[in-house]
């Protein structure tokens, strides 16, 4: 190894897997708005209950960015599609609104518990074992205080 070897550095490839990081998203989704869809099945149409919703929902996306150590880009164009597909019909505009509405509340004390919560909650699922099916009750939870 010559002495300027040592100065080189090397590329690492870093593969997200998109796929998997999306079906996750999905199911915590399906599952967190189970029983607040029981109770009403409207819920995601309630604009009162939106900065909730969608702040634990945020915090989700929070926990998901830091297990899968993503940069700030993956984790918007992620997020994008998600709300896409779970929230905005698949219409992207709709999502780029709903992203820009996410981003203003983040910076609101109030949304700042429910990104706590959701990010916790997501944290608690991806971890797995027996009490990992009850995270995303965290969602009822804060619709019902």
């Amino acid at each position: 190894m010559g002495l300027f070897d040592f100065f080189k550095t090397k590329k690492v490839i870093i593969i997200i897997p998109y796929e998997e990081i999306h079906e996750a998203l999905d199911i915590f989704t399906k599952e967190s708005l189970a029983m607040p869809k029981m109770n009403n099945p409207f819920v995601v149409d309630d604009e009162r209950v939106h900065p909730a919703l969608f702040g634990y929902f945020m915090g989700a996306k929070n926990q998901i960015q830091k297990s899968y150590q993503l940069n700030e880009k993956d984790i918007s164009d992620i997020y994008t599609q998600y709300l896409a597909k779970n929230f905005a019909d698949n219409d992207m505009e709709k999502a780029v609104e709903l992203l820009k509405y996410s981003v203003d509340i983040s910076h609101t004390d109030d949304c700042n518990h429910c990104i706590f919560v959701g990010e916790h909650a997501m944290k608690k699922w991806l971890e797995g074992g027996p009490m990992s099916k009850y995270a995303p009750m965290g969602l009822i939870r804060l619709l019902n205080d």
